[in-house]
């Protein structure tokens, strides 16, 4: 039912939905979006024909993350072009070696792409490191 609800265009995205649909992780989504503030992020809700709702979060012009509601968590992804640059500048980040393998075993293309489920506010660590590094990725 709740996954219905978020890929429906008429849904209107309350706190309510929000904290029904992500149960214990909705204390791990208000501090994320509370800490975006602080990263110069702002963060609007669209929906998209082929994924339903999401939240846009731009610093400036620039998209820095998707993020989507699914039931017990959200997933923060970020989009990078296939540049090497990107590569090796990932891998030099403090990040969970479980993160730096996906995306290093994720095929080659134009883009490629990092999604972390946050289930709880220990998983944001990685997820602020990243939106640091978009910010100042060229």
């Amino acid at each position: 039912m709740i996954k219905q609800l978020m890929k429906d265009p008429n849904t209107q995205l309350t706190e309510e939905l929000l904290a029904t649909t992500l149960g214990d992780s909705f204390k791990a989504w208000k501090v994320f979006n509370e800490n975006i503030l602080n990263f110069d992020i702002s963060l609007e809700w669209r929906w998209y024909r082929d994924g339903g709702w999401l939240a846009k979060c731009t610093y400036k012009k620039k998209t820095i993350i998707w993020a989507s509601v699914s039931e017990g968590f959200f997933s923060a992804s970020f989009l990078f072009s296939e540049k090497p640059q990107f590569r090796a500048g990932i891998q030099e980040l403090d990040i969970s070696e479980d993160l730096k393998n996906t995306f290093t075993s994720s095929p080659k293309g134009k883009w490629f792409s990092i999604a972390i489920d946050v289930y709880n506010e220990n998983q944001l660590s990685d997820v602020y490191k990243l939106i640091d590094y978009k910010k100042r990725a060229k």
